[in-house]
């Protein structure tokens, strides 16, 4: 099944496909539009089972768009995602044929309840997604879950904007030449839980892709192997939105404590930590147009 989700503000489609991933749809493919006029268009070129839109937006905004889409007698089951949520915006929505308005601040509950009708149980999705491979549930005692390939295929392809191919590969080191980007998780009372690496080329791919460079920024800073400082920053953003693979149902919060630099000295646990053996997954990432990388994600 596939979702389209259009907002003017990438940061918000980021947080509403987020959203939409811990409300247990995580099976569901994500398409993005910036208004409601490219919104129109990735209807008729997509077939989306469901929008999800924002209600202001230049071009046109999400009333018109869903106007537009019944006129025509499009009937894809329509939700305003939006910060506004009056009573009066509400009957317009309806009248105009949507079946929700979700206003923020939304949970992944809410999230649930208004996309069942139209993509059924995300629990029953989810047991299905478990039975191929999902990591298990937390429980008190455990390091704090590991996520599935799905799971980090899913993230890095809505906040990259493009395909994500991730598979199993190698141990991605630390230390040596170029060095790797090195990111410290911690729980809400600061002890240390996660310990994520991202190879040179990966954190050279991921931060031009998320910064809207073209490829050749993140080929300049393999060959040149001096991370610019926006790349290194955007790798980070990238690193900070993945605490969420962490935050299952029952297990502890974690946040994005620290990042290192490619050519930084790490902290001797933290070094410890990222050539754990164990509760472990390493990924081969390949971003499209842009080129491969590696991605090891310890918990403990």
């Amino acid at each position: 099944m596939k979702a389209l989700v259009v907002d003017d503000s990438r940061v918000m489609r980021q947080i509403v496909i987020r959203t939409l991933r811990q409300a247990g749809y995580d099976w569901v493919d994500v398409v993005q539009a910036e208004n409601g006029q490219e919104g129109l268009e990735a209807v008729r070129a997509e077939n989306p089972d469901i929008v999800l839109s924002d209600w202001n937006m230049p071009e046109r905004t999400g009333y018109e768009m869903l106007q537009a889409l019944r006129a025509s007698g499009e009937t894809v089951p329509f939700g305003f995602v939006t910060s506004e949520g009056s009573q009066e915006m509400r009957d317009k929505a309806s009248a105009a044929g949507a079946l929700f308005l979700i206003a923020k601040p939304f949970t992944p509950e809410m999230f649930a309840t208004a996309l069942e009708p139209v993509l059924g149980k995300a629990d029953l999705k989810q047991q299905a997604s478990e039975s191929a491979g999902a990591a298990v549930q937390w429980s008190e005692g455990m390091p704090s879950p590991l996520p599935t390939n799905l799971a980090v295929r899913n993230l890095l392809s809505d906040l990259l904007n493009r395909d994500v191919d991730v598979a199993p590969g190698p141990e991605v080191p630390v230390g040596g030449a170029p060095g790797s980007t090195v990111a410290l998780y911690v729980d809400d009372k600061l002890k240390s839980a996660a310990v994520a690496v991202m190879s040179y080329d990966l954190a050279a791919h991921a931060g031009a892709a998320i910064g809207l460079l073209p490829p050749g920024a993140s080929e300049a800073a393999i060959e040149d192997r001096v991370m610019p400082k926006n790349l290194h920053e955007n790798a980070g953003e990238v690193l900070n939105i993945m605490a969420s693979l962490f935050n299952l149902e029952g297990a502890p919060h974690l946040k994005l404590h620290a990042y290192y630099r490619p050519d930084e000295i790490l902290r001797p646990d933290v070094k410890e930590w990222a050539e754990r053996k164990g509760n472990r997954v390493d990924l081969a990432v390949t971003v499209s147009r842009y080129g491969k990388g590696g991605l090891s994600i310890i918990t403990f």
